[in-house]
């Protein structure tokens, strides 16, 4: 058991932290998207970009021990700023969102003609 303290000991307190932070929004967003793949596909999407950009949305805490930190706890003091990131991480994923959307509908529409000449 002294060995896998000592292990634990070796690795900075931050990156555990950031590693079990990662860990935890992967397993919650892999739950949240078994919930939303039931919903209709624009309405299960969307909501599955507003769950991830509240878990992975990035900012600055505030305090003596400032560090990363998700943007959802930041809304209790710098509420503006914080509220602006995760509404810009939710617009550029909802233009994603789409342009993979419009892709995935128009890519059955495309076909090859194998026996069409080339030119």
């Amino acid at each position: 058991m002294n060995g896998y303290v000592a292990v634990l000991d070796s690795i900075p307190e931050q990156s555990i932290a950031v590693a079990v932070y990662l860990l935890g929004s992967l397993i919650a967003l892999w739950c949240w998207y078994g919930v939303t793949k039931r919903l209709p596909k624009p309405m299960g999407g969307f909501l599955w970009i507003v769950a991830f950009a509240i878990l992975l949305t990035p900012t600055v805490s505030e305090g003596a021990n400032a560090s990363i930190a998700p943007a959802i706890f930041g809304l209790l003091s710098l509420v503006w700023i914080n509220a602006s990131l995760i509404l810009f991480v939710i617009g550029i994923g909802s233009v994603i969102g789409y342009c993979w959307s419009t892709y995935v509908s128009n890519k059955s529409n495309i076909r090859v003609h194998e026996k069409s000449s080339p030119l």
